[in-house]
């Protein structure tokens, strides 16, 4: 842990993670400070950073409120560091990666390098493949908002033992959001939309991973999206009442309007794709609901004969010319 405290504090560790955001770019936080104003004094700007997380003087913002607006007419609300802050997260985060994608489990497939939302579609075919062709299609209700401190800080100092650095990551979970009606300051949760937030909400669902994996289940997770596939339809429903309670013991819970038991026989979407049957294709989830897959079947059915009858027309109208 020292050699990672040493390169945390290294200048050149400060500088990429400084290049980082900037490339990020992002709206500046409370203190109204922006990137480009940042960067027309960096070199010093980095330094005295730098010198104030080094002499334990460095005190993070309460993030910035932030509200936009999503296709579906509801509303997702975003909480941003400024820019001082996210230069600091980003730079513990150069050397957190490295140490946790040790640890991650191969089912974890959200906000790791290397790794994209391909991936765990592949690794759904995968497995559907090899005979797992039920599915508990689940997502859990306001995971980041619902993170529980004290249990993220227990899991944190499993992995990493710095009191300096859960000093750091303490203080940036608590330190609040200015709204329009002033200071919130958090019980539980994690600022959705700060650079450090999703390699803790990955920390935070490692004992998840490790003991879903631990049984005859498998498990695809991308963030707080997750399929568990079994060869049965019974299996997987007292799969459920197991995952909603190891889930309760984590202080999260189960979005039950978004959550249901399929098969790939009967069809669902999982991130921005269908799976029906031995076919998986790209979705729009704001066009297509293919909740059940019902509704794709019915509209594939519809298109095929649609393009029955064009040809049909065609070539009748070929025989009439000929």
């Amino acid at each position: 842990m020292t050699d990672i405290a040493g390169r945390f504090l290294d200048i050149n560790n400060f500088q990429r993670a400084w290049e980082k955001v900037a490339g990020n770019r992002g709206c500046a936080g409370v203190d109204g400070e922006t990137i480009d104003s940042f960067a027309r004094n960096q070199t010093v700007n980095i330094y005295q950073l730098l010198s104030a997380v080094a002499s334990s003087t460095y005190e993070p913002l309460p993030c910035k409120q932030v509200i936009i607006p999503k296709k579906n007419g509801t509303q997702r609300e975003l909480k941003i560091p400024c820019v001082r802050d996210r230069i600091v997260q980003q730079a513990l985060l150069n050397v957190l990666y490295p140490l946790m994608e040790e640890k991650f489990s191969p089912v974890s497939f959200a906000y790791r390098p290397n790794l994209s939302y391909i991936n765990a579609v592949e690794k759904i075919a995968d497995w559907r493949d090899m005979g797992y062709s039920w599915v508990l299609d689940a997502d859990i209700v306001k995971f980041f908002d619902n993170i529980d401190h004290y249990r993220l800080l227990k899991e944190v100092r499993l992995h990493i033992d710095n009191p300096g650095f859960l000093c750091l990551i303490k203080s940036w979970i608590s330190v609040g959001v200015l709204t329009e009606e002033g200071l919130i300051l958090p019980q539980k949760g994690i600022p959705q939309g700060a650079v450090i937030s999703p390699i803790l909400a990955n920390i935070y669902l490692h004992e998840f991973d490790e003991l879903v994996s631990a049984t005859d289940l498998k498990l695809v997770r991308y963030a707080d999206d997750f399929l568990i596939l079994s060869h049965s339809k019974e299996r997987i429903l007292s799969a459920k009442l197991e995952i909603m309670h190891l889930l309760d013991s984590m202080g999260l819970t189960i979005n039950i309007e978004k959550t249901q038991i399929t098969s790939f026989e009967r069809g669902f979407r999982f991130l921005g794709h269908g799976f029906l049957e031995n076919a998986i294709f790209p979705v729009d989830a704001n066009q297509v609901k293919l909740k059940s897959g019902i509704e794709d079947k019915q509209a594939k059915k519809q298109a095929k004969n649609s393009s029955k009858k064009k040809v049909q027309k065609k070539l009748s109208i070929m025989r009439i010319k000929t």
